[in-house]
């Protein structure tokens, strides 16, 4: 019986053990480096990781869950007994993933999410076997089904029933790989290890045995920087691949099930109700290629988890994706072409993109010549940006649905509906109010603060047809006709 409280596996008490020794251990190797007496230390380590286990362990014995009364209710702490109680109507998904523990063993985590979700779940259940995984499941989904006074009861999912299923293909993986962006991530990443660690790593012997670069041509430094990018793309594309293997969306009833992940495999539960808006993204490298990423915009969900969690199709051929959110988010459709933006707008994208690079690049030309005067090459390059994100924005509108694109450096097309809009806000700048032009703001709930989309530069006279469209009272006087 769900009603019973139950304890998690006792492989929670290794993972709360794991997690308190990953959140000390940068303590401990600083204090083993600057401490003088190494006998205290162990001494204090030995200490500290006996209360470590034991923490673990009580911890892992007061903390019980329930389905009791319609709510999941949680009960735990050492010295302050907490009780936390989740009214089932309230719990939008439930993320299941599995780490390198849980894979062990077999288990499970389940991650019970609730509309307008803070940093964390609302309800995170570390170690769980696969079939209690299933009970909770179906546990959750009859409650709901009885809330709501549904006739029929909740059917068992046959394990031989067929599903609406898309699969990843080995050559659609490896093509987003090597064209995601990941390699910002790796940059960025080595930078704050570098930064972190230091004192700890001997730069000055590193510096010495490369001294011979001193002397080095230029052309010896551009192969050296581009074999640095070669194998951060390289490690970029192992990353994309090990995160997006095995990716799998199934439709089953009314819900979509996201699942993803070699070594740490996660599973998403998503309610097609619970979609708030749809959004595709081609960067500049996918574009000419004719790829995009759909992206999910839904109600619920942790901060932390919301980006990953969100994407639908992570590599698709832009002529398939109506085909595709026909067959799993039949609400939404891709518009075939979407209105322009007047010619009076492409100035401000044009000087907005290439003011910046041109004050940054008479900068380095003054202070480190010649070379600096290489940063002037980045002017044309802004030009163009500036034309391609004129090119690409627009707008349009298809009965209750509202389609809003625009550039930075990637290609967004907003899909929405107009039930789940939450505010449209239109915002003018001085320069935009003397031609008459205006900027178009879309917001929809998502996480803990929102989605928003805006596209500038739009002509007054349409600005005021997407707020005509809106507007609740039209929309009443024509529903009254109809």
């Amino acid at each position: 019986m769900m009603s019973e409280p139950k304890r998690l596996h006792p492989a929670s008490a290794i993972l709360t053990f794991f997690k308190q020794l990953k959140d000390g251990i940068f303590p401990v190797i600083v204090l083993f480096f600057v401490n003088d007496y190494k006998i205290y230390f162990f001494i204090g380590l030995a200490v500290i990781l006996i209360a470590m286990i034991t923490y673990s362990i009580i911890s892992w014995m007061k903390y019980t869950y329930r389905i009791e009364e319609n709510e999941m209710r949680i009960e735990f702490g050492i010295f302050v007994k907490k009780k936390r109680y989740i009214p089932i109507e309230r719990i939008q998904s439930i993320n299941e993933s599995a780490g390198i523990i849980q894979q062990i063993f077999g288990l499970v985590k389940l991650q019970l999410e609730t509309a307008g979700g803070g940093a964390e779940a609302e309800a995170v259940l570390t170690a769980v076997t696969k079939e209690e995984a299933r009970r909770i499941n179906t546990a959750l989904a009859e409650r709901k089904k009885e809330m709501v006074d549904q006739d029929e009861a909740a059917m068992t999912i046959k394990e031989d029933k067929t599903y609406l299923t898309y699969k990843i293909g080995v050559k659609e993986l490896l093509v987003a790989a090597s064209t995601s962006s990941g390699i910002g991530v790796v940059l960025s990443a080595a930078f704050a290890f570098f930064s972190q660690f230091d004192e700890l790593i001997p730069f000055d012997d590193i510096i010495d045995r490369f001294s011979f670069l001193s002397n080095a041509s230029i052309t010896v430094y551009a192969v050296l920087v581009f074999l640095a990018f070669f194998i951060a793309w390289i490690l970029s594309i192992i990353g994309v691949c090990l995160k997006f293997a095995n990716f799998t969306v199934m439709k089953k009833e009314q819900d979509l099930v996201i699942s993803r992940g070699l070594f740490e495999k996660h599973q998403l539960t998503i309610p097609l109700e619970r979609i708030q808006a749809m959004k595709i993204s081609e960067n500049l490298i996918r574009q000419p290629f004719g790829y995009a990423t759909v992206h999910i915009v839904s109600a619920g969900g942790s901060a932390k988890d919301q980006n990953v969690s969100a994407i639908l199709f992570p590599l698709i051929k832009k002529t398939k994706i109506q085909q595709m959110l026909t067959e799993f988010t039949p609400d939404f459709s891709l518009s075939d072409q979407l209105n322009p933006l007047p010619k009076k707008a492409k100035r401000g994208y044009v000087l907005v993109y290439t003011i910046p690079f041109l004050v940054i690049s008479c900068i380095l030309s003054y202070f480190f010549q010649p070379w600096g005067y290489i940063a002037l090459l980045t002017v044309p390059a802004g030009l163009l940006l500036g034309l391609a994100s004129y090119k690409d924005a627009g707008w349009d509108i298809h009965d209750e649905q509202l389609t809003l694109s625009s550039r930075n450096l990637v290609k967004s097309t907003f899909v929405v509906k107009r039930k789940r809009i939450q505010v449209i806000e239109a915002r003018q700048s001085f320069f935009q109010r003397r031609i008459d032009l205006a900027s178009i703001q879309s917001s929809t709930t998502s996480g803990m603060g929102g989605t928003h989309f805006m596209v500038k530069g739009i002509d007054i006279e349409d600005a005021g047809e997407v707020f005509e469209w809106y507007s609740y009272e039209n929309h009443a006087k024509k529903d009254a006709i109809l």
